[in-house]
């Protein structure tokens, strides 16, 4: 698929209905359900130790280019992109529908959603 036909795709997409987005609840609820998912947290490295979603694995937004580079994004699961707010996860999203990743944001990202509707988290940080 060109990259042209790749963009037609996604806002056909968005047209239908489609917002590539996956609310708090719904993201635990796959999680608990065993859902073979692959959570990319785009957040700097030392918000993400303090709190991140079970699972998750990190890689700086600036430095996602080399996960894509390095085949370490996998094709044959849902993707979901978490940030802080939300909007850079979605600029990452809409980058890997192009290339043919099927991912979405987490709404709200950690701090407008996870966070503030009172989620389970991790921390790797003894603060």
């Amino acid at each position: 698929m060109t990259v042209l036909e790749a963009t037609k795709k996604y806002f056909d997409d968005l047209k239908g209905g489609c917002n590539n987005l996956i609310d708090c609840q719904s993201l635990y609820k796959s999680i608990g359900a065993g859902n073979d998912l692959f959570i990319l947290d785009i957040r700097k490295k030392d918000d993400f130790v303090k709190n991140y979603i079970e699972g998750s694995v990190h890689c700086e937004w600036k430095d996602v280019f080399e996960f894509i580079e390095e085949d370490i994004l996998p094709k044959d699961k849902k993707i979901i992109v978490v940030c802080y707010t939300g909007q850079t996860a979605g600029q990452t999203v809409a980058i890997l529908k192009l290339l043919g990743y099927d991912a979405c944001s987490l709404m709200g990202g950690m701090a407008n959603g996870w966070m503030k509707d009172s989620m389970p988290f991790k921390s790797t940080c003894n603060t």
